[in-house]
Formats: structure tokens, sequence, C-alpha cells
């Protein structure tokens, strides 16, 4: 039996900047699919099958006013090409689940990622 194959959680955080056409709330497995094309080929042992996808959200999602960081598990499937989802397979996580989440993760505040790729 060989061993499993590594799991792996992708956050894809919505940002006010990006156009209507490309943000993630719209077509989700659409931006996955990108994600995926950009982080394969660095990480060869992790299957998009044992992949887990969260939609970021929070104030800087929105120029308007908003509440605070939220995390939305995304079901999708892989055909070897692109994923596919609907929206029946988004579950929004309680605000305490994702705080922990996003702490466990130590993810970086989009402010300052976004800051360190602009210098790039």
């Amino acid at each position: 039996m060989s061993p499993a194959a590594p799991t792996a959680a992708v956050v894809l955080s919505e940002i006010a900047q990006n156009p209507d056409s490309l943000g993630i709330s719209g077509d989700f497995p659409a931006a996955a699919t990108a994600a995926w094309a950009v982080l394969a080929p660095h990480h060869k042992g992790i299957s998009p099958a044992r992949t887990s996808w969260y939609a970021h959200h929070g104030p800087f999602s929105s120029y308007d006013p908003a509440g605070p960081e939220t995390l939305t598990e995304v079901t999708l499937s892989y055909d070897g090409t692109r994923f596919h989802g609907e929206l029946s397979g988004h579950r929004l996580l309680p605000a305490q689940q994702a705080r922990q989440l996003i702490e466990t993760w130590q993810l970086e505040p989009v402010d300052v990622a976004l800051d360190r790729l602009e210098r790039l």
C-alpha cells in the first residue's frame, strides 16, 4: 500500500481591486483552475483530489465597509484539466472556525501580501 498523497489547503482572497470579471465569487472553479496552473508545478506531490479550497473575504474585498474576515469552504472536482463546482458546494465557515484556521495557517494579511507582490 502506497502512502496517501499530501493534503493541502488553497485560500483564494477576493480583493476589491480585481475587475468584476476576474472575481473569485463569480466563478470560483475558474479561479481555482488558474491558481492550480501556478501552484501545481511547484508542489508536484499534491493531488487536486486531496486539496481543500477556500474563498477568503474581508474588508479588503470591497470598497464599502465590510464585516470581519470570512472563509467559505468550496467543494470542487477536477477532470484532469480544470476544476468544476456548483454554488451548492459552498459552505460558509462559522466565524470562530474561520478565525482559528486563519491563525493556524498564519495567513499573511491581504494588504501586506499585495504590497509585497507590487514590489516584485
